[in-house]
Formats: structure tokens, C-alpha cells, sequence
């Protein structure tokens, strides 16, 4: 793998806010999306550019894709069920795509498990990724693991690490 920014969608509204029945109907609210631009906008100024942008399906993961293939016109971007569905291993698999001189990867989803995929990829505690915040991984020497390259937080100003 070349690159990976696990993204968490902006900050949402709830359920009884956004006036609808179910959890993935759930809508940016007008800070997730500011901050979501902040962020995208964050990352192409750190020199990071996605060859592919893969979102959860649920409402404000897709919105967060949208606004960042906004900043990247030239990522195609697409949803993978992965992304919400809670499997730790459907993920891995999923980054799969990014294996030997593959494409830069923008994955946006939910916590705990872009935490968990973070994780496992650097073999230590799982991380609170915030709304649109995010944990930008490079391939380390040993197959399967990474190294952390920064993890940003948008009330922070981001961190590198």
C-alpha cells in the first residue's frame, strides 16, 4: 500500500434533529460540514491527494466523500458497504486495493472501527478518530503494518506525529 487516510465523517446531526427514522439517514450538520472542508482542504496542503475516495453508504460519510471529491476533482469516488457494516476484516480486505504501488486510498467512515483499523495497521491502541478527523498512514518495513504520519483533529489544528 502507498498511502491511507482513514477519515471519520463530519459532525452529524441526530436522528430526531435531522427529522428522520434511521441511523444512516442522519445528515452533516452545517459544523461537520465546515469542518470537513477544513480537514479535506488540510490534507492538500500537507501534499496528500487521494487516487480513490471510498466512503461508507450511510447519509454523512457520503456527504464528507462528496465534499472532499469536491477538493479532489480528479478521485473517483465510490461506496463500500465495508465502510459501515462494523467488520474489522471486510476493511482490511478493502485496503487491499492499495497493495504494492496501488492508489493513495481516502477511506471515510464511522468510529470505533476506522479506530480499530487504525489499530491493528500500527499494532497499538485503537484511536478516538473525532468527526472529521483522521489518522494518515504510510506502509512500514513489515508487511500488514504502517507507520503514523499524522493524526488530525479539527479542534486541534491537527497533530503530526
Amino acid at each position: 500500500m502507498t498511502e491511507i487516510v482513514l477519515m471519520r465523517h463530519g459532525h452529524a446531526l441526530s436522528a430526531h434533529e435531522a427529522g428522520v427514522s434511521t441511523d444512516p439517514e442522519r445528515p452533516l450538520s452545517p459544523l461537520g460540514e465546515k469542518e470537513v472542508l477544513e480537514t479535506v482542504l488540510h490534507l492538500k496542503a500537507s501534499g496528500f491527494v487521494p487516487d480513490l475516495i471510498v466512503s461508507s453508504p450511510f447519509l454523512r460519510a457520503d456527504r464528507t466523500a462528496a465534499i472532499a471529491a469536491g477538493v479532489f476533482p480528479g478521485a473517483p469516488l465510490r461506496k463500500d458497504s465495508a465502510l459501515s457494516d462494523g467488520r474489522l476484516q471486510s476493511v482490511l480486505d478493502l485496503l487491499q486495493l492499495s497493495s504494492a504501488g496501488g492508489p493513495r486510498l481516502l477511506l471515510v467512515g464511522h468510529q470505533p472501527l476506522l479506530g480499530a483499523i487504525a489499530a491493528v495497521l500500527l499494532g497499538t491502541e485503537a484511536f478516538d478518530v473525532p468527526p472529521a478527523g483522521f489518522v494518515r498512514l504510510l506502509p512500514a518495513a513489515e508487511a500488514g503494518h504502517c507507520s503514523l504520519v499524522e493524526y488530525y483533529t479539527p479542534l486541534s489544528g491537527g497533530k503530526k506525529l
